[in-house]
């Protein structure tokens, strides 16, 4: 018998505005007292002060806890569950990217464990089930992370990017909140949801509800994170990514991702460069990579991102496609080379990291450290 599975995480409040119910939301999960985890930058641009104002007018009493930053260690999980208790948290809110909502995640398991978050993020990451509610509410169009299991936090005592897998309980997604991403953060997280997108309809675990999300967030990101990017209050386009990053998320969320996100996670412990940076980095070599294991996957992302195919395409030869296809989507969206940044020497000696990480399992292509190494030069050298 074969058969798959599509978990769903969480309930999912979607609009403009939407950010208005979330006192009521807190409410309506019997919560009174929630823990407010951010980003110092949030408050000060007035983005997560909508939250608090919304929590305000429902009668909500919380605190706020806003020092996350990118990459978050298992320190600040610490930190964040300790004024979870401190003030007898009932409930944790995440409002950010994916690091406010991650810390959100991994620090909701550390306040009901008792337990520091290096006990609990792992290299092979493990499901824990918590009771206490977590509402995350996203203000990028890119990680996905209000719809998935998955935290992925700093282990600063290895110098790794680990996780923990846990349950949430409803997600708030207002496009609004987005508006006042810097552009380089729009693109930056915007080719993060495609990065998911396209890395869960090519594992080596896919099934047909992710490649729909994922074929659907593929197409919108296309079309929509250009004019997002050149015209950052464009309320439509705003819309859509928030929307594609959200069916991304849903899409990567049973699957998960592969060797993509496996270079970025070396490229992010090394370099200390943006998550989303090293996604788009990674992603043309990585679909170039699968291409020929999965044609007819690879057909379907290509369509979606606009290519007009004969149908007579080898596997190869969409790889070379969808390929080319990102980095002009890269380039319309200010995506700096690698070389800028970094020796080339240096990115290649990431081979083993690479190979290493458990990621690169769910590669349909046995990643080995030559793989990994040819992969990465490829990373360096074209684009």
């Amino acid at each position: 018998m074969s058969y798959n599975e599509f978990k769903v995480p969480l309930p999912v409040v979607f609009g403009n505005g939407a950010i208005s119910v979330l006192g009521e939301k807190i409410r309506e999960l019997g919560c009174k007292k929630p823990l407010v985890i951010t980003e110092k930058a949030l408050v000060n641009a007035g983005v997560a002060v909508k939250a608090l104002d919304a929590l305000k007018a429902s009668g909500i009493d919380c605190a706020v806890f806003d020092e996350v930053a990118s990459d978050p260690t298992c320190a600040v999980v610490d930190a964040a569950a300790k004024i979870a208790a401190g003030f007898g948290a009932d409930a944790l809110i995440g409002i950010g990217g994916g690091s406010s909502m991650d810390t959100a995640k991994a620090a909701a398991i550390a306040y009901e464990t008792g337990k520091p978050a290096k006990e609990f993020v792992l290299a092979q990451p493990a499901m824990i089930n918590i009771k206490i509610p977590v509402v995350l509410v996203p203000t990028t169009a890119g990680t996905g992370s209000e719809v998935t299991f998955v935290a992925v936090i700093t282990r600063e005592d290895v110098n790794e990017k680990w996780s923990v897998f846990t349950n949430t309980s409803l997600a708030v997604i207002d496009p609004e909140l987005t508006y006042s991403m810097p552009k380089s953060i729009t693109a930056n997280t915007g080719l993060d949801a495609l990065a998911h997108a396209a890395e869960a309809m090519t594992t080596n675990q896919t099934n047909p509800h992710s490649d729909l999300f994922g074929e659907a967030a593929i197409a919108k990101i296309f079309k929509w994170l250009p004019v997002a990017y050149n015209e950052p209050n464009n309320a439509e386009a705003r819309t859509e990514m928030a929307l594609a990053a959200n069916f991304a998320g849903f899409a990567f969320n049973n699957p998960v991702t592969h060797i993509g996100h496996a270079v970025a996670d070396a490229l992010s412990k090394t370099f200390h460069t943006p998550h989303g940076y090293n996604c788009a980095l990674a992603l043309p070599e990585a679909l170039a990579l699968t291409a020929p294991a999965l044609p007819e996957t690879s057909a379907i992302i290509a369509k979606a991102m606009g290519a007009a195919l004969t149908g007579n395409e080898s596997g190869a030869e969409l790889g070379t496609i969808i390929a080319d296809a990102v980095r002009e989507l890269m380039r319309k969206t200010g995506i700096k080379p690698l070389s800028e940044i970094a020796k080339r020497d240096d990115v290649v000696a990431l081979a083993k990291d690479v190979a290493d990480n458990h990621l690169s399992s769910f590669c349909p292509v046995e990643v080995t450290t030559e793989v990994a190494a040819a992969m990465l030069a490829k990373v360096y050298d074209n684009y």
